[in-house]
């Protein structure tokens, strides 16, 4: 026999809407109790459709009411809909807002799940990937999640500064945002101060044994520009011992993952394997 599998399908979404249509009243009487967890599920009940019809605007009302007393589902539930637009304007300040209260209650997941997807969409909208570019609605992103202490932003916001990218160009505000995000850990902030400290294009003082510090902190986390600097530094003796077997050494580590000018060092050096 023949079984239709789509017909099952929608026979079990029929059976579970029957189900919902069932609980929906206890729901109704149960969050007459002021019961959190019944107002919660009344509010997916409402955003989903499920035993009642589909209201968006109620369910961000139902969350909102939760989340102001501090439930972190319910504030999970209206960052999501500020992010998506869903019953409300769309509104990322307000998403990463709610976001952050629930972290703070210990929903770290959740928090640098969506300041990731934040991130990205604000590199895109300084590219203009995929959307159209929109540098100073991505420096106000990159703001507030610098603030949040996200180091990616963090160091984004510093090319902002440095390249005038939504704001006006500022190399000593670039260099502070490049410092906090090396300050993390970040190996392309503490590439950036590096730089920084290596080229006085940057309007920075020069010093190259700062600049070796930094370089070897990045390009011990795998960084190649960080790895072909370092490399560099050797080279020459830049802030360290002029050390060739050192510089080939980093230079190989660059040029293994593909940097350029790390394979044309190796090919003048004659040593390039």
């Amino acid at each position: 026999m023949q079984v239709d599998i789509y017909q099952e399908e929608d026979d079990d979404e029929l059976a579970e809407n029957t189900q919902h249509q069932l609980i929906f009243p206890y729901l109704i009487k149960a969050t007459e109790t002021m019961h959190p967890m019944a107002h919660f599920h009344l509010a997916e009940c409402y955003r989903k459709g499920l035993g009642v019809d589909q209201d968006h605007t109620k369910a961000v009302e139902l969350y909102r009411s939760l989340a102001d007393r501090g439930i972190p589902q319910a504030q999970i539930a209206l960052g999501r809909c500020f992010e998506s637009g869903e019953g409300v304007d769309q509104d990322f300040d307000s998403a990463i807002e709610w976001y952050s209260k629930a972290a703070d209650q210990g929903y770290d997941d959740i928090r640098i799940a969506f300041l990731r997807g934040c991130h990205l969409m604000a590199v895109c909208l300084i590219h203009g990937f995929g959307t159209t570019r929109d540098q100073n609605k991505a420096v106000g992103i990159f703001e507030q999640l610098a603030n949040e202490e996200h180091s990616d932003s963090e160091f984004w916001q510093a090319n902002c500064h440095q390249f005038g990218w939504g704001v006006s160009k500022d190399k000593q505000k670039a260099f502070e945002w490049f410092s906090k995000s090396a300050g993390q850990g970040n190996s392309y902030g503490q590439f950036m101060v590096g730089d920084c400290y290596f080229d006085v294009r940057y309007g920075h003082t020069k010093d190259h044994t700062k600049a070796a510090e930094w370089f070897r902190k990045s390009a011990e986390q795998g960084n190649r520009s960080a790895q072909n600097y370092l490399a560099i530094c050797y080279l020459y003796g830049h802030g360290v011992p002029q050390d060739i077997d050192t510089a080939v050494f980093w230079f190989r580590k660059s040029a293994d993952q593909g940097w350029q000018g790390a394979i044309d060092k190796l090919t003048q050096l004659e040593v390039w394997l």
